[in-house]
């Protein structure tokens, strides 16, 4: 496989030359808001392709496979998660970049909850919500939905929560 280092963080974001172009740039602006605000991180934006009528997870984050999510709404998070977990993926990116304007950290901490089961179970080991540059990480078997909300609201701080 062939990749480049990215401009901005090097080694620590590779893409891959066969990445999906359509999704690109989202996808790099997604994980270079992980990047800058988690320096642990490493992440790979995987080759395109299509297999078993699915896309394959456009990211591989510290080696574990994972998925952005362009949700459109808070509701979205339910599709994200069950898409991810039908494409294999153990990390689930919630970009609310793509579509949304502000951050309503008391509806999106209810679906994202709502998903306990499926960190419980192993199927998902991490969250990441992505919003105006930065991102925070969730695990809802070690959170509550409460705990969710606080992380959640440190994306858009001062603004309201509903």
């Amino acid at each position: 496989m062939d990749y480049k280092e990215d401009d901005v963080y090097g080694q620590r974001l590779l893409i891959s030359m066969n990445a999906d172009q359509r999704e690109l740039h989202s996808n790099i602006r997604a994980a270079r808001a992980i990047l800058h605000s988690f320096a642990d991180v490493t992440i790979i934006i995987n080759a395109h392709t299509m297999s078993f009528g699915h896309k394959n997870p456009e990211y591989s984050i510290n080696g574990q496979l994972g998925d952005r999510k362009g949700i459109m709404g808070e509701k979205g998070v339910t599709a994200g998660f069950k898409a991810a977990k039908k494409q294999g993926c153990k990390i689930v990116v919630i970009d609310l970049d793509e579509h949304i304007l502000q951050v309503r950290s008391f509806e999106l901490s209810k679906y994202i909850s709502r998903r306990k089961a499926d960190f419980v179970n192993g199927m998902i080991s991490a969250c990441y919500v992505v919003f105006d540059g930065e991102a925070v990480v969730v695990n809802a078997s070690m959170q509550t939905r409460q705990e969710i909300m606080s992380v959640v609201e440190q994306l858009n701080p001062g603004a309201p929560t509903y």
